[in-house]
C-alpha cells in the first residue's frame, strides 16, 4: 500500500525528540516490508542536506490571503521525503518554541502545515492509501481533508498521539484566520475545548484510526488526558501500538560514535572502555564504587526533573556521579546549571541535543534514568537497554510497558521501577541498583552481569510494531470505503 505521513520532525534531517525517530524509524521499516511511504515536513532552519527543488508556487488560503510555497525533495534508506519550504514559519532558531515559550503564530504556522500537506498530495499526485499524521501540530489534516479535500474523500487517515498532555489549545479568535467554517466550532464532534479550539481535539474526532505509542498509555488516556479522556473513550477504532528502536542506528557492535564496540558477549571490558571515555568527555574522575547515571532527555516537568532535583544532593553525598544532555524549559536547564557549580566533581550538564554524545552516554553509563512524571512510550530506556545501560524508570506509561522490575521478577527483571512520583521512592530505586552493581565489584556475584545481558537480549525492533500498523492501515482503508 502506499502511505503519506505528516509530520513535523522526522531523523536524519532534524529532530527534537523522541517523534523524529519513530517517523523515519517506523517508514523505514514499511519500505522494507514492501509498502511505498513518503513523509511531508516542514523545511527548517537546522535541516541540512542537499534537497532537490520540485515545486514552485503551491498555494493554500490562511490568515485571510493566499500564501505560496515551494517543494524540496530527497529519498533516504527508501523513504522518499517532501519539504515544505515556507521561510515566514518554518526558518526559525526552533522547530516548536524557543524555551521561554511558544511561538504566537503556532496556530497559524501548524494550521499552515496541514493545509499544505494535503495540498502537496493533491498538486503531486501521489494517491496514497493512507495519510498517517503525527501529533497536534498535524491534527488539523483530517478536518481540512473533511472540508476542502473531498478529492480526498477516499483515503484513510490515521491519527497517532504521541502526547496528550500538549493539545494544541489556542483563542477562538484563530478561527477565521485558520480558514474555519463557526460550524466545526462545538463541543460534540467538533474543536470546541472550554470555549478555545483544541487542535487535538480535531485530530481524534475526523480521524479513521486512532493510535498511540504504547498499550498501557492507551488505557491511561482513557482514564485522563487533559479534559480530553471522554472524547477518546468514544473513539470506537482506538490502539495503542508499542514504539520501537531501529537496530542499525542503535547497534553497539557498529556504532561510529562511540568509543569500543561491544556485544552480549563481551560488554564487560567494552562498558568500561567506553565509560572511561564518558568521564573523559564530561570532565568526570575515575570512581569506580558508584555507578554513573546518564540522561538524555528533553528538560520538561514531564521527564521527571522536579523529583530529580530532590535527590541530587543526597545522591551525591552517597557517591553517585551524573551526567546531563539535553535542553528545554528554562527554569530546568538553570536547575542542572546550577547542580552543575555546585558539584563539578560529580555532576555534568551539556545543554545541547548533540546525536554523539547521546550515543557515548548510552554506551558509557551504568544506569539510564527515566522518571517520567508520564511517558507515553518512551524510546529512550529501550536504546539504554541495547547498550547494556540499566534503567531507572517509574511504573507508567510506555515504561511499564518495557521495563521489567527485577525486583517483582528476578529471572527475567530488566531494570529497576518505583511507582510514586516522589523523590524519596527514586533514590530507593536507584540505591538498589547501587546495589546490585557493587555486589558484583565487591564480590564476584554475576547479578549485575545478569542482568545486563537480559537488557541486551531485550527485542525493541520495529518489525512488530510496524506488522501492527500494517493492520491498522488495512482496516482504515476498509473502514473508510465502507463509510462511503
Amino acid at each position: 500500500m502506499k502511505v503519506v505521513m505528516i509530520a513535523v520532525e522526522s531523523a536524519p534531517y532534524i529532530k527534537v525528540g523522541g517523534l523524529g525517530d519513530v517517523v523515519h524509524s517506523l517508514s523505514k521499516t514499511l519500505v522494507k516490508m514492501g509498502h511505498g511511504v513518503s513523509v511531508i515536513m516542514p523545511l527548517h532552519k537546522r535541516v541540512r542536506a542537499d534537497l532537490k527543488k520540485v515545486a514552485d508556487g503551491l498555494r493554500v488560503y490562511l490568515d485571510h490571503e493566499w500564501k505560496s510555497f515551494s517543494l524540496y525533495e530527497d529519498t533516504y534508506e527508501g523513504v522518499k521525503y517532501l519539504f515544505v519550504d515556507y521561510p515566514p514559519y518554518y526558518r526559525r532558531d526552533h522547530v516548536y518554541a524557543p524555551p521561554k515559550g511558544d511561538y504566537e503564530d503556532n496556530a497559524l504556522r501548524f494550521g499552515f502545515f496541514s493545509l499544505a500537506g494535503l495540498e502537496v498530495i493533491r498538486q503531486t499526485g501521489m494517491a496514497p492509501d493512507v495519510i498517517h499524521a503525527h501529533d497536534w501540530h498535524t491534527a488539523m489534516v483530517g478536518l481540512y481533508k473533511h472540508l476542502y479535500y473531498q478529492d480526498l474523500n477516499r483515503v484513510a487517515f490515521v491519527f497517532t498521539i504521541h502526547n496528550g498532555m500538549h493539545q494544541g489549545i489556542f483563542d477562538s479568535r484563530f478561527l477565521p484566520n485558520l480558514n474555519l467554517p463557526w460550524e466545526v466550532f462545538h463541543p460534540f464532534g467538533g474543536i470546541e475545548f472550554y470555549g478555545k479550539i483544541n487542535f487535538l481535539k480535531a485530530g481524534i474526532n475526523f480521524c479513521d484510526v486512532l493510535t498511540t505509542v504504547s498499550p498501557s498509555y492507551a488505557e491511561e488516556l482513557k482514564q485522563y488526558a487533559y479534559g480530553l479522556e471522554g472524547v477518546i473513550r468514544e473513539k470506537k477504532y482506538f490502539f495503542g501500538v508499542l514504539n520501537g528502536i531501529d537496530y542499525e542506528v542503535w547497534d553497539p557492535e557498529k556504532d561510529r560514535y562511540i568509543k569500543v564496540h561491544y556485544s552480549a558477549k563481551n560488554f564487560k571490558k567494552g562498558k568500561q572502555q567506553n565509560k572511561k571515555h564518558l568521564k573523559e568527555v564530561f570532565g568526570l574522575g575515575n570512581r569506580e564504587d558508584m555507578p554513573l547515571v546518564g540522561m538524555v532527555s528533553r528538560l520538561t516537568s514531564q521527564k521527571g526533573f522536579d523529583i530529580i532535583k530532590g535527590v541530587i544532593d543526597e545522591a551525591v553525598a552517597l557517591g553517585f556521579e551524573f551526567v546531563f544532555l539535553g535542553s528545554g524549559e528554562e527554569v530546568y536547564q538553570n536547575m542542572l546549571i546550577e547542580f552543575m557549580k555546585k558539584y563539578p566533581k560529580s555532576v555534568r550538564v551539556r545543554i545541547e541535543y548533540n546525536e554523539e554524545l547521546a550515543h557515548k552516554i548510552y554506551a558509557g553509563s551504568d544506569i539510564f534514568l527515566m522518571p517520567s512524571l508520564f511517558e507515553p512510550c518512551g524510546i529512550s530506556q529501550m536504546i539504554a537497554m541495547r547498550y547494556g545501560t540499566v534503567p531507572v524508570v517509574r511504573k507508567v506509561g510506555g515504561l511499564k510497558d518495557t521495563v521489567i522490575d527485577i525486583a517483582e521478577n528476578p529471572e527475567e527483571g530488566t531494570g529497576f521501577v518505583f511507582e510514586e512520583y516522589k523523590p524519596e521512592e527514586l533514590l530507593h530505586a536507584m540505591l538498589k541498583a547501587a546495589v546490585y552493581y557493587q555486589m558484583e565489584k565487591c564480590d564476584a556475584s554475576k547479578r549485575w552481569s545478569e542482568l545486563i545481558k537480559r537488557c541486551m537480549s531485550m527485542d525493541f525492533s520495529w518489525q512488530k510494531s510496524a506488522r501492527e500498523y500494517e493492520g491498522i492501515y488495512s482496516s482504515a482503508i476498509l473502514l473508510r470505503r465502507y463509510d462511503n
